[in-house]
């Protein structure tokens, strides 16, 4: 709290302590004045009351004067020397030496010493001693002068006059108590009054530097990329930092007082051993379902959150999201296994070509030359299918295993899958059974891409549609142009769909969904669309249909080569 502020604190105190100290000096002096009945008491009790109801009137004076000031400082100077003037009527009123309110002058002191500098204390306490002994002085002038004629005379210095009611020597006595006892509390309680400030001001800098710790506690965390909660033994959430709220998919206020057991499967628990070491603390890996359904795969660790007075207080619970982390070890494992088999086919489609293509032409040329019944002719049609079925899946090995030439311009999207569409609606699987849904924005939607071979991609996954709803089904094809740089092509059918051991490895070759199939078609679709720079994902349950999504950008960097 700054000065002035601990200043102004004070003087509100000041002023309502000032009321009912008033309060409680005019009822004492009212109830001796009762007590003692005369007409002098009547017209000592009037003047006494009318000095009452002055300091009662500048009380008022100091509580407004409080409120339309901000000058602290003058506000302390005026409200102590007011109330020294007004507790030198008082005294004086009530007997001056013989007074019951003398005492009045040490909470004058004392007040001062609180909200004034220490040497501004005891100017204070000179003040009260002169007031009060100019007021005594001049009140008690004419039953000491004899004696001060004495004094002056050097006759009877020790010795009092008689007739005398009060000696100088107890006068001087009283006026000394009075004058040591004002600064003695002046240098008492100016004392303390100094350590209290030099505490509050320790006490100021040490709330400074904790406000500080915490501020730089909570932006420590706020700043995190990683999740942290923090729980009590109970395992109850107590903390949760921003990021580790946008991981769960939750607010942070929402999880406060829930047990952690209730996010993740696998947490810290009651009852776990404290040690660093234990396997309660070991880090892993575990599947997390966003409240909007999305999986998340998240590496949880936790430690206990130990106090050097207390022990372990509760745990910390730090996680991470490694959903894209594993997404790119699947690829990267992919794409060794995908590059293994793209030499290993390349070097079978060479030696299987060969002989394949002296098969073809002997069995056409045994087929022109020699008459055949029925038997052998439908022997020698089985071999030319399956020589053909076998030459396209070497021409496909070979596509898929050679480097790519992609030749980028800009296309428009909506024309290419609509000319797509259209072919795929004269294809003689394509029967009354199945419907085509085209959900286009406004022409034209442009990328820049290679138009052959994105038109294989969207004719290899309709056509996959199409065999998986081999009793009809609908096709919906979606453009989304929502995106600045990138625009979203998405094909759903309502086939059979996808098992979970299927959708892991729809990309890879040879893991034909259908019987007749070459396993070929999306691993090149998946090949040329990442050459585009794009991304190629699937959703499916069993029973549910599938859906495709196809995003590219809408302009290439550079060309890109490769597969």
């Amino acid at each position: 709290m700054r000065s002035s502020d601990q200043l102004q604190l004070w003087l509100s105190w000041i002023i309502k302590i000032r009321f009912v100290i008033i309060t409680f000096v005019f009822t004492i002096e009212f109830a001796l004045r009762m007590l003692a009945s005369g007409p002098a008491n009547e017209v000592e009790l009037k003047n006494f009351g009318m000095a009452i109801i002055l300091w009662y009137v500048l009380g008022l004076f100091y509580l407004v004067h409080s409120q339309l000031s901000r000058d602290y400082v003058v506000q302390a100077y005026v409200q102590i020397c007011g109330d020294v003037i007004i507790i030198t009527a008082v005294v004086h009123l009530t007997g001056n030496l013989e007074s019951n309110f003398v005492s009045l002058y040490f909470l004058a002191v004392i007040m001062a010493s609180i909200v004034l500098p220490r040497s501004r204390a005891f100017l204070v306490a000179a003040f009260c001693s002169l007031s009060m002994g100019t007021t005594f002085g001049l009140a008690y002038l004419p039953e000491l002068e004899p004696a001060l004629a004495a004094h002056l005379a050097f006759l009877e210095r020790w010795i009092a006059p008689a007739q005398a009611d009060l000696s100088v020597g107890t006068f001087e006595n009283k006026m000394l108590v009075s004058f040591f006892g004002i600064f003695a509390v002046a240098y008492l309680t100016s004392a303390l009054s100094e350590r209290l400030r030099e505490a509050r001001k320790e006490l100021h800098v040490k709330v400074g530097e904790v406000a500080s710790l915490q501020a730089l506690t909570a932006h420590i965390i706020e700043s995190m990329r990683g999740g942290l909660i923090t729980t009590d033994l109970d395992g109850s959430i107590l903390v949760v930092n921003p990021a580790g709220a946008a991981l769960l998919g939750r607010h942070a206020d929402d999880l406060k007082g829930k047990p952690v057991g209730s996010l993740f499967d696998v947490a810290v628990e009651p009852g776990y051993s404290s040690s660093p070491t234990s396997p309660a603390f070991a880090r892993r890996e575990i599947s997390y379902a966003c409240p909007n359904g999305r999986e998340r795969v998240l590496g949880i660790s936790a430690a206990p959150l130990n106090v050097p007075e207390r022990g372990v207080v509760g745990y910390i619970h730090t996680f991470q999201d490694l959903t894209e982390q594993k997404k790119k070890q699947v690829e990267e494992r992919f794409k060794d296994r995908m590059a293994t088999l793209g030499r290993m086919a390349a070097g079978i489609a060479h030696e299987i070509r060969n002989p394949l293509s002296s098969i073809c032409g002997s069995v056409k040329l045994l087929e022109e030359i020699t008459t055949l019944n029925e038997d052998q002719a439908k022997l020698i049609d089985i071999v030319s299918r399956e020589s053909a079925r076998l030459d396209k899946l070497v021409s496909d090995f070979l596509v898929y295993s050679r480097d790519q030439v992609f030749h980028f311009r800009p296309v428009d999207l909506v024309g290419l899958l609509d000319e797509t569409l259209l072919l795929l609606e004269h294809h003689p699987l394509f029967t009354p059974a199945f419907q085509v849904t085209r959900v286009f924005p406004p022409p034209p939607i442009v990328a820049s891409v290679d138009t052959d071979k994105i038109r294989q991609v969207f004719w290899n996954v309709c056509n996959n549609s199409l065999r998986a709803m081999p009793n009809g089904g609908r096709l919906t094809a979606e453009i989304r142009d929502q995106i600045p740089d990138r625009v979203s092509v998405i094909l759903s059918d309502t086939g059979m769909g996808l098992t979970a051991s299927q959708l892991e490895r729809v990309f890879e070759p040879f893991h034909a969904r259908f019987k007749d199939g070459t396993g070929l078609g999306l691993a090149i679709s998946y090949q040329i669309v990442k050459s585009h720079g794009g991304e190629i994902r699937v959703n499916s349950k069993p029973g549910e249909g599938a859906s495709f999504a196809i995003d590219l950008p809408r302009r290439q960097q550079q060309a890109a080569a490769g597969g």
